[in-house]
């Protein structure tokens, strides 16, 4: 998934599964993030970015 300002991902963090918010993407590739929250599921990371981003929820369980 290519950076995009405002956008939501998620990622492993720590023990944890964390969030993060794009902040500032340049053309030139470089982009800064700012922490939002830690989660103890991949799954509940999921869900969250996927409704902060205004995805809806996921239709398809992860494997």
């Amino acid at each position: 998934m290519k950076a995009q300002e405002g956008q939501y991902f998620y990622g492993s963090h720590r023990c944890t599964w964390g969030v993060w918010q794009w902040t500032s993407v340049k053309e030139d590739g470089t982009a800064t993030r700012t922490f939002v929250e830690d989660f103890i599921t991949k799954e509940e990371a999921r869900e969250f970015v996927w409704m902060k981003n205004g995805w809806g929820k996921p239709s398809k369980k992860m494997n």
